[in-house]
């Protein structure tokens, strides 16, 4: 799911899924108004949530709890 393989093809990987966050056009957003965006790209929440999960993990964005904030680096 996360990464392709034999069984998992490249645009149904999370690595591909990821490319529709990035190339949303924000500066600054909340979670819920990014997902709401980009929800028709994603299957279920949980690939949405993986894709935001490695976007932070490889510093491409940045995330403020408190707030429920997502900005791009």
């Amino acid at each position: 799911m996360i990464t392709p393989n034999k069984a998992i093809p490249f645009k149904d990987s999370i690595i591909f899924k990821m490319l529709f966050i990035l190339d949303e056009n924000f500066e600054e957003m909340t979670l819920l108004e990014l997902y709401k965006k980009t929800k028709s790209e994603f299957i279920e929440i949980d690939e949405f949530i993986y894709s935001i999960d490695t976007l932070y993990v490889l510093g491409k964005i940045e995330l403020n709890i408190e707030q429920g904030i997502i900005k791009k680096c």
